[in-house]
C-alpha cells in the first residue's frame, strides 16, 4: 500500500506534505505550514535536517505507527496492545 505522505525539506526541518503534492505546486504540510514542493531529491545538506515533530505525530498517527521514541517499558506492542518481537538488531546480548 503506498503512503499518503512524502518528506520535504523546508525552513530548516523536514515536513510531511501529500504525496500527490507534485513539484512547483503549493500545499500544506501536515503541521499546516503553506510551502511550494520542490523535487523529491533533496540537497545532501537537506537530509540531515531535523524532522517537524508535529508532522511526525501526525504522520505516525495517519500510518498507524507507535511514537517514536517509544514510551513506557520496553516491550514493543502494536496499537492494539498486542506484544510484539524485537528485530534483530533493537536485541541487546547481555553476557
Amino acid at each position: 500500500m503506498p503512503r499518503a505522505f512524502k518528506w520535504q525539506p523546508h525552513d530548516g526541518e523536514r515536513h510531511a506534505i501529500p504525496r500527490t503534492l507534485v513539484p512547483n505546486a503549493v500545499g500544506r504540510s501536515l503541521c499546516d505550514i503553506e510551502l511550494t514542493a520542490g523535487s523529491d531529491v533533496w540537497p545532501p545538506h537537506e537530509r540531515w535536517w531535523p524532522t517537524c515533530q508535529i508532522c511526525d505525530r501526525a504522520w505516525r498517527d495517519a500510518e498507524g505507527i507507535l511514537p517514536w521514541p517509544r514510551q513506557g517499558n520496553s516491550a514493543n506492542t502494536t496499537p492494539s496492545g498486542k506484544a510484539m518481537s524485537l528485530p534483530a538488531s533493537e536485541l541487546v546480548l547481555q553476557p
